[in-house]
């Protein structure tokens, strides 16, 4: 019996020993060997994970799924409001995951992500990568007045200044965003669309309808419509002032059908409310919502309590809100993250 030992795992596993890696496909069609094994270091060794001062359900569930423990990191605020960032443990040769900072202020979980990278950088990291799961400052990503700024763009320039290698993040506002990061700093970019379409089939919907709740995502709501095999329909709405939507367009039948209003964000769920009264007005029977972040900022959750909305299913990129209504369901994006944080280490 012959023996081959491997120097990295398999990372997906089809019918029969699959492996995306180059090497390890190589490895396998060259050797005749019975058995393969893995040499080499544990992922504990190789990567660190720099925890938040309070670790979401997200961040606790994508470090059991890695077993991974976190580094001890100080995180403080000076009485001047500056963050102090201490990396506690030694961190030199290692990839550096940030997880992302979740506080109710977008500016300072930033400013905070840029110090963790920096100082991971100073103490030898080999690599830093940014877990921002839902990327701030996304919908600032063009100008639609003269005098704005783009500030996606800004946070992409900023975030490689800091130390930043790499960046994962999930369903984007949009797909051009990537294209701001330069070719030095990948940008693993996940989607939810295979989630939230396996949770949808599982009821079993008959005369299904997936909804745009803008024409900007139309595509979107098109990829959706394929993968469940059922009609769309886009909702053309226009904004009376910023977080103030209003929409009075349907194109396409919803009358006495199930419909899937289909997003990337709910802020503070002016658009989705204006979007569910309109549809309900034109007949539709039930009413979901899909969204992959979910801020629920402001009065989001009392219009959707209000709203004819039957769930809004969101993931878990952004962690719950302590007013949470029963009809938000969360899904975990812990797995996807992990295998994603295995695949930039194994295939370095």
């Amino acid at each position: 019996m012959r023996i081959t030992a491997l120097g990295k795992p398999f990372l997906m596993f089809p019918k029969s020993y699959g492996c995306n890696d180059k090497a390890t496909k190589s490895a396998l069609r060259s050797t005749s060997a019975d058995i393969f094994c893995f040499k080499g270091s544990k992922l504990s060794d190789k990567i660190g994970i720099i925890p938040t001062t309070n670790p979401s359900e997200l961040e606790k569930n994508i470090q059991a799924k890695l077993g991974v423990t976190p580094v001890k990191t100080t995180v403080k605020k000076f009485q001047n409001g500056e963050t102090y960032v201490n990396i506690a443990e030694n961190v030199r040769g290692k990839d550096i995951y940030l997880m992302p900072a979740n506080g109710s202020n977008v500016n300072d979980n930033l400013m905070e992500t840029y110090l963790k990278a920096d100082a991971a950088k100073r103490s030898g990291a080999k690599k830093v990568v940014a877990v921002m799961p839902s990327f701030d400052y996304a919908r600032q990503e063009k100008r639609t007045e003269s005098g704005e700024p783009i500030a996606a763009r800004l946070n992409m320039d900023l975030l490689k200044t800091a130390g930043v290698d790499e960046i994962i993040t999930t369903d984007l506002h949009s797909l051009a965003i990537e294209g701001f990061a330069p070719n030095s700093m990948p940008v693993t970019h996940l989607e939810s669309m295979e989630m939230m379409k396996d949770y949808i089939k599982k009821k079993n919907i008959q005369d299904l309808v997936v909804v745009s709740p803008d024409i900007g995502g139309a595509k979107r709501t098109d990829k959706l419509s394929q993968a469940l095999d059922c009609e769309k329909a886009i909702v053309y709405k226009y904004r009376k002032a910023h977080n103030e939507a209003a929409a009075d367009c349907l194109i396409g039948k919803v009358a006495g059908k199930t419909c899937v209003v289909y997003d990337d964000i709910i802020d503070t769920a002016g658009t989705i409310a204006a979007v569910v009264n309109l549809l309900n007005k034109k007949g539709a029977k039930e009413i979901y919502v899909c969204a992959t972040h979910g801020l629920f900022n402001g009065e989001a959750m009392k219009k959707l309590q209000e709203a004819p909305v039957k769930e809004v299913v969101v993931t878990n990129t952004v962690p719950k809100k302590d007013n949470t209504i029963s009809k938000i369901k969360q899904l975990d994006m812990s797995s996807h993250i992990a295998d994603a944080i295995k695949h930039i280490s194994y295939s370095a």
